[in-house]
């Protein structure tokens, strides 16, 4: 009897086996990724799956199989494609997993096209993005670079007589939470104010990163962890006193105040969205969503930024003699004394720096999964890709390919976007447009498109780049321009954990003076 019940069981698996191999069976890969998820999660345990299938890809070629139902590819064309206004893919599963509003999707993990769409056209015009409707914008970075300055000169600043240590990587994290908050709703949580970790959100928010990566692969616990009778116990809540609970319930309590009746409407993110008609309920998710999202992705930009120029001599001196210049023109600072948006934008060389840090170590490097169309589709080599089959990214394979960015594609050097850009501005013909099909300018676009792919690409590039970017800049050029800074330990400047498709950054020990 047991031995029947053993060869049934057996059986079984064998057939169940085939038929998950059969579907993708044109396609290589991996031994463990045919019949199973065992491959991802091994990468995942090992923390390096990014690298994995950044590997895999250059050994099997640009579609390879990482799981029964699942496919990475590193052809940033076909990627860019998926995301092209009329392409028929669509998001997968795997976006609902950061859906922590039992009730309510917001705009990253909304499935439905249509709904989608139309709260990107409505988050969009505010000032959160586009800076068009948000005039608080600059007033507010100027304001929180402010404080870091402020912070920094009163309890860090080291000097020939007194060594104060400066645990740059949380530091940043309360700079950029500060930031986003104060744009966001008009007033900051204060972390800086009080250098603390305000009821232990960084810490709480690191812990939880990796499980959502478990949830991506295995969407069996996803739906198990919300359930209503474990979803009040794992996940986060709007009463919570720490965490992403905690962002939950500031983000109600600010959003039903700017809601009530007869409030005076303000131009920041919170005005644009009631402007546009996002309901209170919708504004609290958006809201919330922004202040984790935001902060993390650009915390590992401007942490990793500051390192790469830091510990590069060459680099650093390039950077201090651009902001010397820039630093004398008259239009160089705000009322509040920090280099103004317009002035930001003319470092060139600083701008290099902070594309070239985010090609080279992405803050986000998750696939994100599409899904192909019910009736499937054919790739131009010839193969048929099931309909159903989830399409990921492999993030780390675009922005260190060879193929693009040339035989140095691992090291840092910002001076290959200043080459490129000015071969394409040469070439005969070009004039102002450096999109056209020439060689020079079609490679430099193509470099453009594979560091930018960090931002995922068409409906679903990140709504947040334009003011990241403008965060960057600001921040970076005031640190470098006002301080000397070295790393204390050249042998480890840092510690990068890889989760959830993002970097946790931490020990990033400095030493910061005043310059002369």
């Amino acid at each position: 009897m047991l031995y029947a019940l053993f060869a049934g069981a057996l059986a079984a698996f064998i057939i169940k086996s085939s038929v998950t191999w059969y579907r993708l069976r044109r396609f290589p890969g991996p031994f463990l990724a045919a019949t199973s998820k065992l491959w991802l999660a091994k990468g995942i345990v090992q923390k390096n799956l990014h690298l994995e299938l950044k590997r895999v890809c250059e050994k099997y070629g640009s579609f390879v199989r990482v799981s029964p139902d699942d496919i990475v590819t590193n052809d940033l064309d076909y990627v860019l494609a998926m995301s092209a206004v009329r392409s028929t893919h669509k998001r997968s599963d795997v976006y609902s997993n950061v859906k922590f509003d039992f009730e309510l999707d917001h705009v990253f993990s909304e499935l439905n096209e249509d709904r989608h769409q139309e709260l990107r056209r409505k988050l969009a015009a505010g000032g959160k993005y586009s800076g068009k409707e948000n005039t608080h914008l600059e007033v507010a970075v100027d304001e929180q670079v402010g404080n870091l300055v402020t912070l920094i000169d009163t309890k860090y600043l080291s000097t020939a007589y007194c060594f104060k240590p400066l645990e740059f990587s949380r530091l940043a994290q309360f700079f950029t939470l500060d930031l986003i908050t104060e744009v966001a709703f008009g007033e900051a949580l204060g972390f800086l104010r009080r250098d603390e970790d305000i009821n232990g959100y960084c810490d709480v928010a690191e812990q939880v990163l990796p499980v959502f990566e478990w949830l991506a692969v295995f969407s069996t616990l996803n739906r198990i962890i919300r359930l209503p009778l474990l979803r009040n116990l794992v996940m986060p809540r709007p009463t919570d006193k720490a965490g992403v609970g905690m962002i939950m319930g500031y983000a109600r309590n600010i959003v039903s105040k700017r809601y009530g009746s007869n409030q005076e409407p303000k131009a920041d993110m919170l005005g644009s969205f009631k402007k546009h008609g996002l309901s209170m309920r919708e504004a609290e998710t958006e809201a919330a969503l922004q202040v984790m999202a935001g902060s993390d992705t650009t915390v590992t930009a401007l942490r990793s930024t500051l390192l790469f120029i830091i510990t590069n001599p060459l680099i650093y001196a390039k950077v201090q003699a651009e902001l010397t210049t820039a630093y004398q023109l008259p239009d160089a600072l705000t009322s509040q004394g920090i280099i103004s948006d317009a002035a930001s934008q003319r470092l060139t060389y600083l701008m290099a720096c902070i594309r070239e840090s985010i090609r080279l170590l992405p803050p986000s490097f998750a696939m994100l999964q599409k899904q192909v169309p019910p009736l499937g589709e054919i790739l131009p080599d010839g193969r048929f890709l099931p309909g159903g089959t989830r399409i990921g990214t492999c993030v780390y394979g675009i922005v260190r390919s060879r193929a693009i960015f040339g035989d140095d594609a691992d090291v840092y050097w910002p001076e290959r976007w200043i080459e490129a850009q000015a071969a394409a501005m040469s070439e005969p013909n070009s004039k102002d447009d450096i999109s056209t099909q020439s060689s020079a300018g079609a490679k430099y676009r193509k470099m453009l498109n594979a560091a930018d792919i960090v931002f995922g690409s068409g409906r679903y590039q990140c709504l947040g780049k334009t003011v990241a970017m403008f965060e960057l800049r600001k921040s970076l050029a005031t640190l470098l321009y006002r301080y000397n800074i070295t790393v204390i330990d050249p042998m480890n400047p840092i510690t990068n954990i890889p989760a959830n498709g993002l970097l946790l950054q931490k020990d990033m020990w400095l030493r910061v003076s005043k310059k002369q």
